[in-house]
C-alpha cells in the first residue's frame, strides 16, 4: 500500500540534509526528512548520529513528541554550539492510512490529497522548534488521514532556493503550483 522515492543532492560532498524511511515491527512506517544548520564534515555527522538516535528511538516507542523532546535535549548536551537540526518525523499506518507526525521547524511537509475529483494540498507546519536551537520548549504531535491515491511530498529547503540563470528562486509557491499541477493533470502523481 505504500511506496516511498526519495532522492538527495547535496550542496557540498557531503551536508546536513538527511531523509529516510523504514518499516517498523507493527508494520508501520516511519518517515524522516531533516536538515541540520550549517554545511561539511561537522553537519553531516551530526546528522548521522542524529539519524542513529531517531531509528533506535522509534523502534522501541512510537509517541513522537516525547521522542522530539529527548532528542532535543540530548542535541543541546552534546552538539558543537550553534548547531541545530529542523526535523520532520512521521509514522504512517498503511492499513488505517494515518500519518501521525511532528515537525520541528522544517519547511511545511505536503499531503497532496485527490479526493472529491479535486486535488488540494495540506500542509503539514511546524509542531515545535527546530532540535536543539531552543531545548526544552516540548513539542506537539498531529495527524492527518489520508486516502487511495494521496501522496506525500517531503522537501528541505534546498529544492524552493534552486535559482535560475538570472539568479531568481524557484520559491515555495512556484513548488506548491508545480505539485499541484504534476498531481492533477497526472494518473499516477508525482515522481
Amino acid at each position: 500500500l505504500t511506496e516511498v522515492k526519495g532522492m538527495s543532492i547535496p550542496a557540498r560532498e557531503v551536508g546536513g540534509d538527511f531523509f529516510n524511511y523504514f518499516a517498523l515491527e507493527n508494520g508501520h512506517v516511519a518517515l524522516l526528512v531533516g536538515d541540520v544548520s550549517g554545511k561539511g564534515v561537522g553537519a553531516a555527522l551530526l546528522m548521522a548520529n542524529f539519524q542513529a538516535a531517531l531509528r533506535t528511538r522509534l523502534t522501541l516507542g512510537h509517541d513522537l513528541a516525547a521522542i522530539a523532546d529527548a532528542i532535543d535535549r540530548d542535541v543541546a548536551k552534546t552538539a558543537p554550539h550553534g548547531l541545530y537540526t529542523t526535523l520532520f518525523v512521521g509514522i504512517f499506518d498503511p492499513e488505517t492510512r494515518k500519518l501521525r507526525y511532528v515537525n520541528a521547524g522544517h519547511n511545511p511537509q505536503f499531503a497532496l490529497c485527490r479526493g472529491g475529483g479535486q486535488t488540494r494540498i495540506e500542509r503539514l507546519s511546524s509542531t515545535g522548534t527546530p532540535i536543539g536551537l531552543l531545548p526544552g520548549r516540548g513539542y506537539t504531535q498531529s495527524e492527518i488521514q489520508l486516502s487511495a491515491g494521496d501522496h506525500l511530498f517531503f522537501y528541505t529547503d534546498g529544492v524552493f532556493e534552486t535559482e535560475n540563470e538570472a539568479g531568481d528562486e524557484f520559491g515555495p509557491t512556484r513548488l506548491e503550483q508545480l505539485l499541484l499541477t504534476v498531481t492533477t493533470n497526472t494518473a499516477s502523481g508525482p515522481d
